[in-house]
């Protein structure tokens, strides 16, 4: 038996599995990633975390595992996409990781995207979410100390192999994100480089997700209890990650994403670019040539949120009572009728990713005196749904030769029943849960064996190491009571955009 690591460095957790090469999972872990939140519109990470918490992980699972370390082929490693780090010759951090869930570039977002924003859609196939950190950082004093600019699973990965800042790469699931690249061509755009006056000399090298950028070095070994000289994948992004780990490799395939930020997400067999709306990325599959269009939201971040302001008490007493506070809400906000009786929600509370506005903040309206906190806990599980629905109209409309099937179901919140039927009622689809939870570790030790040649074919792969597990069924009598609230859902952000902007000021 052969092994493979798979490592996901996610928002709010960072997780490790191990893996055989048969399916099965040896040992996994995970630990709790810490955000500091200085000012309001302000989060970070600190950057060298993500390295020690991948090496404690590590450990830990080697410890549980028991297995013959000299068997693993091979590391893979995802992380979070919508910021970005920085790091200096020696490859160590000179920067914090600027989370997406920031705002403090908003400034150089609008004038990003005010200057080139047609050119970067074009080019990219999505606005930028960290090329304005990119430019936020050149105005500070560490400009002059930053060898290059990656994220998050090459950092790791990078220290892994004991590479230098003059090595430093992304791979192209990332480039998307970026406002700087032409991902057509796996390469940094001259033309937006210039226009945006950006040193391409900080910028990395671009790679695939499946190539092996080293092996594991003494110093790692000592770190992490591997042995030396195992090799390690460039790696990719999350949500690509958990897209290999889900078998979303064939065109037509849907799958909605439910963690931390919520994404709608199709897989096409070209690129293509969301110029009419500017909510949908294009994003490079981290294996084969097809591509993702997706939208996000963060909204499981704002359900976790709502939890913990409004209901604390009752959280930790279902929590000592061995229950679990999402399926305690669900069970209570069935009983509230589809619509939340008129309320709706905006689950955008710092910011919106497509189109950009990082103004926009979180809103409940329509809600009266009879409504209860159980209204408002499913009016934000039925935003997410609303989101969806319009996603999927403008994929639609991108592809109308496209045909659209059953949406797979993966994240946390894929155990929640509830959600689950409230999107299948709105966008009158089925959908399919998958018993497996660990996707993106998964996803990311697939990876690894690829980049080692243990795998050559990925439809065939993923059959074997996944089996469907819930599967909700529309009701077509249920998919009209959500009507009216979409369409005032889908109004809010225009005609709320010059009362957000004087509110975020």
């Amino acid at each position: 038996m052969k092994y493979l690591i798979g490592i996901d460095l996610g928002t709010t957790a960072a997780k490790c599995a191990i893996y055989g090469e048969d399916g099965t999972c040896a040992a996994d872990a995970t630990e709790e990633m810490k955000i500091r939140y200085p000012r309001s519109g302000e989060a970070e990470q600190d950057a060298e975390d993500f390295y020690t918490v991948t090496c404690r992980l590590i450990r830990a699972c080697l410890e549980t595992s028991r297995i013959d370390r000299t068997r693993i082929a091979g590391i893979g490693i995802d992380s979070q996409m919508g910021g970005i780090m920085s790091i200096d010759r020696s490859y160590r951090p000179v920067t914090y990781y600027d989370t997406p869930l920031d705002s403090r570039s908003a400034d150089e977002n609008r004038y990003m995207h005010e200057k080139c924003g047609d050119l970067i859609l074009r080019k990219n196939g999505s606005l930028s979410t960290f090329g304005n950190k990119i430019l936020y950082w050149k105005k500070r004093d560490q400009w002059k100390d930053i060898r290059a600019f990656i994220q998050p699973s090459a950092f790791v990965a990078g220290r892994l192999a004991g590479l230098n800042g003059d090595h430093a790469y992304m791979d192209e699931t990332f480039i998307c994100f970026s406002g700087l690249a032409d991902q057509e061509k796996s390469s940094w755009s001259e033309e937006l480089c210039r226009e945006l006056d950006v040193d391409v000399d900080k910028l990395p090298r671009i790679v695939k997700s499946t190539d092996v950028i080293g092996t594991t070095t003494s110093t790692a070994a000592r770190d992490t209890g591997l042995p030396e000289g195992i090799p390690i994948a460039a790696g990719c992004g999350d949500q690509a990650a958990g897209f290999v780990g889900a078998g979303i490799l064939r065109s037509g395939q849907i799958v909605d994403v439910s963690g931390t930020a919520c994404i709608l997400g199709a897989c096409v067999d070209s690129f293509r670019f969301d110029m009419k709306n500017k909510t949908l990325a294009c994003m490079k599959a981290a294996v084969g040539n097809q591509y993702y269009l997706i939208s996000v939201v963060l909204g499981g971040r704002t359900h976790n949120w709502f939890i913990e302001e409004f209901f604390p008490e009752e959280a930790e007493a279902v929590r000592k009572a061995g229950g679990d506070i999402y399926q305690h809400l669900d069970r209570k906000a069935a009983g509230i009728a589809p619509g939340s009786d008129g309320l709706v929600s905006i689950n955008y509370l710092q910011g919106r990713f497509f189109p950009p506005d990082p103004a926009t903040r979180g809103l409940f309206i329509g809600h009266t005196w009879a409504h209860t906190r159980m209204h408002f806990y499913r009016a934000i599980l039925e935003s997410i749904a609303y989101d969806h629905y319009l996603t999927r109209q403008i994929i639609r409309e991108l592809l109308p030769e496209m045909e659209l099937g059953s949406v797979t179901a993966i994240g946390s919140g894929a155990r929640s029943e509830l959600w689950m039927q409230i999107k299948a009622d709105v966008l009158q689809a089925s959908y399919q849960s998958l018993i497996r939870s660990d996707l993106s570790t998964l996803g990311s030790a697939l990876l690894a064996g690829f980049s080692v040649g243990m795998f050559t074919r990925p439809e065939e792969v993923t059959a074997r190491f996944l089996k469907p597990g819930r599967r909700i069924e529309p009701r077509p009598a249920e998919g009209p009571k959500y009507t009216k609230n979409i369409e005032v859902y889908a109004e809010l952000f225009n005609v709320l955009k010059g009362v957000y902007r004087k509110l975020a000021s």
